[in-house]
């Protein structure tokens, strides 16, 4: 037979092919070496446990010779002669998953033949034979628990567990392994491969002359050939139609007929309609759905995930155009409408949109509760209360907690049911009344009334009026004027001038 080509993942040299070619046997020392350095790496130099792409095997390095307590090294390389009959090889059963395994006399005694594993010493002169559960129970107690080594770890060992479900049971079981029968089993069959293997070796190297563990495994040599097949992931990306600008603009000149009531109120309105068209369409780009779809060759599973297209809800495209109609939009650093900021309130109030009857049912309230709102800030509340989720009565809430807040002494009366403008009436109709004025000359922000129901307590009647009397228009009243005259004619009764 014609002698083959050393290559990374090719056969290792066979000694058959060596025979009646000169200076055959160095040949296929040279071939064996070349070989074990593109596959495995030097057998006097264990190679280092990592595997390609640098992560690191899940196992600490098994020293044969010295990690397992009664086993010596051994240098009788002839016992490998098949002739001996001390190392018998056994083809094992695939149909119960049971891979191929040596047996030999017992190490320890006994003469009973039983499941061993061959090894190499640690320098590749000699070799080690342990019992197969012996070396089995020493690996469990050895391999990390990391979950990420040990799910590299069973994943090389998949073709060694009994079977697909056993091997899928022993990926979810986590990193436990004294306890997974599964893994126990794999774990014992790839031992018994590689016992199987290095006789297989050590019969050639006998034959070829070779009295070391030249191309012998050890376990942790042995995984690195474990090919770890990586999930193949696939990629695409959809989307459904997008909204078009027709129907955009559409949409948000109907927004301004609910909200606002004539559109010329709004400023540069159709700038601000492109603004809106120009909003959805950047958001729908942006939320193209993907799908990634990842086989995994190991399981046989194919699990897919996507991010499904999201169209902005009607509820949020609500939102966007009430912000847009009562902010206006500013592009590139410059603005194309103010929206409703600069509209006059009663002008917003007569054209009868939503905005506009908030406005009007907000600033009612507000003065009944005495509490002072910028046209500004109405605006703003009037808006908020269209807004999905928003009402009139969340807004009216918080004008009454801001009233609470303002009125302290009459707090208590507010969370009863009462209006601040119910209790400060009374201090503006006997204002009205001592001053001698119009009807609706004294409304709830006057200074007097402020006063009374802002303090820390309400003030009595006297004290009330002594304080409206003060202002220099009580002077002028009627009934100033008949106690002046009444004092005045008491004083000249007293000098006895009248009477």
């Amino acid at each position: 037979m014609a002698r083959k080509p050393i290559t990374k993942g090719g056969p290792r040299p066979d000694i058959k092919d060596y025979k009646g070619l000169s200076n055959g046997q160095a040949l296929f020392e040279a071939d064996v070496k070349k070989w074990q350095e593109l596959n495995i790496g030097s057998p006097s130099t264990p190679s280092p446990n990592t595997q390609p792409g640098g992560s690191v095997v899940p196992t600490k390095e098994v020293e044969p010779d010295t990690a397992v307590t009664g086993s010596n090294v051994r240098t009788d390389f002839t016992a490998f002669d098949p002739a001996k009959g001390t190392f018998v090889y056994n083809d094992g059963d695939p149909a119960v998953g049971q891979s191929p395994y040596v047996t030999a006399p017992d190490p320890y005694g006994g003469g009973n033949p039983t499941p061993v594993v061959i090894l190499p010493s640690s320098d590749g002169k000699g070799y080690v034979v342990i019992t197969r559960e012996e070396l089995l129970n020493k690996l469990v107690q050895s391999i990390s628990r990391d979950k990420n080594s040990i799910l590299d770890l069973k994943m090389k060992l998949q073709n060694y567990y009994k079977s697909k479900k056993d091997f899928e049971i022993s990926l979810r079981g986590g990193p436990v392994t004294d306890k997974d029968t599964g893994f126990l089993e794999a774990l014992k069959n790839a031992l018994g491969e590689i016992s199987a293997d290095n006789l297989a070796t050590a019969q050639e190297n006998l034959s070829a002359g070779i009295l070391n563990a030249s191309g012998f495994y050890d376990f942790n040599t042995w995984i690195q050939t474990r090919a770890l097949v990586s999930p193949v992931q696939s990629e695409s990306s959809t989307a459904r139609n997008f909204t078009k600008k027709a129907d955009a603009i559409a949409d948000f000149m109907r927004e301004v007929q609910i909200q606002v009531g004539d559109p010329k109120l709004v400023n540069n309105v159709d700038a601000l309609a492109e603004a809106y068209w120009q909003k959805i369409s950047s958001e729908e780009q942006k939320r193209m759905g993907k799908s990634v779809s990842t086989y995994d060759p190991l399981t046989g599973k194919r699990v897919t995930s996507s991010t499904g297209f999201q169209m902005p809800s009607a509820q949020l495209l609500k939102e966007w155009r009430i912000q847009f109609i009562t902010k206006g939009a500013i592009e590139k650093d410059k603005v194309i409408s103010t929206g409703i900021r600069n509209v006059n309130p009663i002008d917003l109030q007569d054209a009868g949109g939503e905005i506009g009857d908030n406005y009007t049912k907000l600033k009612g309230y507000a003065f009944e509760y005495g509490v002072r709102l910028s046209d500004e800030d109405l605006k703003k509340k009037a808006a908020e209360a269209t807004l999905p989720g928003g009402s009139i009565e969340e807004q009216q809430r918080s004008i009454q907690l801001a009233s609470r807040a303002l009125y302290k002494p009459l707090a208590p009366y507010i969370e009863g049911g009462l209006k601040v403008k119910d209790i400060a009436s009374q201090f503006m109709k006997a204002k009205t009344n001592e001053l001698e004025l119009s009807e609706g000359e004294v409304d709830i922000f006057d200074p007097d009334v402020q006063a009374a129901i802002s303090g820390d307590k309400l003030p009595g009647s006297l004290d009330y009026l002594m304080q409206v009397r003060s202002d220099p228009r009580y002077r002028f009243t009627k009934k100033a004027n008949e106690g002046a005259a009444g004092f005045l004619d008491s004083l000249l009764r007293m000098w006895g001038k009248v009477g």
